[in-house]
């Protein structure tokens, strides 16, 4: 991760905790994300509060409000709300848990192509790639986060895949407080992540699991999270102790006091 990346990064976070207009935060981030992770279009959309109607067209989706950046592509995704039930991968936007997921991932090109939702909602607008990110805290599911690409583009990357993950820590908060009115996490700038990141010279795993215990995350939390078991995460921390000179979790919160 290079200085230029560490400072897009820093400034989404910040725009995500300090914006405080809802709607206005949502387009502010995605206009943002397009120079970390480039993008054909993206988009969020929201869960339905319980007994909230909603737009009567695509009554049968729990998601709603589309979104998208640029604004052209709203209509695509209230074309696929309305066909939502007959999209394999439709379960992605709906676990209770935050999740990233490229399509490429759960099936392949040739039979994609052939999907009905392929063909009256992504063809027609040039879209093919993209990354599926579900937006949820405590497990309840808040909302989803889509970035599109075109078939005259590369897929997204493992490295993009690993910073939309990381974004989306923090939209997990700041739709929560939206939805329920308080933090659930720590706002941490990952600008300070990003500097041990390059002193310690840590792995993206490493990093990642230094980011969570820095969100106060217990063992169990992380392993659910990242789907490894409590020995793979053992390792993980006792290189993190071995290569920033410390010996406990606790001295781990305080590595960009000490710089």
């Amino acid at each position: 991760m290079d200085r230029n990346s560490i400072g897009v990064l820093n400034n989404i976070i910040f725009q995500i905790y300090n914006i405080d207009d809802f709607d206005t935060m949502k387009q502010e981030v995605l206009y943002s994300i397009r120079y970390l992770i480039p993008y054909k279009c993206a988009s969020f959309l929201m869960t339905r509060r319980r007994g909230e109607q909603g737009d009567k067209s695509y009554v049968n989706s729990t998601l709603t409000d589309p979104v998208c950046v640029p604004e052209k592509y709203v209509e695509m995704e209230k074309r696929y709300l309305q066909v939502e039930d007959r999209d394999f991968s439709a379960w992605i936007l709906h676990q209770n848990e935050s999740m990233a997921i490229r399509i490429t991932d759960l099936i392949s090109d040739e039979e994609r192509r052939k999907t009905e939702v392929y063909k009256k909602c992504f063809e027609p607008y040039g879209l093919h790639y993209s990354l599926d990110m579900t937006i949820a805290s405590r497990g309840q599911l808040l909302g989803s986060l889509t970035l599109y690409r075109g078939e005259d583009e590369e897929d997204f990357s493992g490295e993009e895949i690993w910073m939309a993950r990381l974004i989306c820590r923090h939209l997990n908060a700041r739709f929560y407080v939206h939805r329920y009115g308080h933090l659930t996490v720590q706002k941490l700038g990952i600008g300070q992540i990003g500097n041990l990141i390059e002193q310690y010279g840590l792995t993206k795993r490493e990093a990642e699991i230094l980011h969570m215990v820095m969100q106060g995350r217990k063992n169990v939390e992380i392993c659910e999270e990242l789907f490894i078991t409590q020995n793979t995460l053992k390792k993980h921390l006792h290189n993190l102790f071995r290569k920033t000179g410390v010996s406990s979790r606790v001295q781990l919160l305080t590595l960009d006091k000490d710089r």
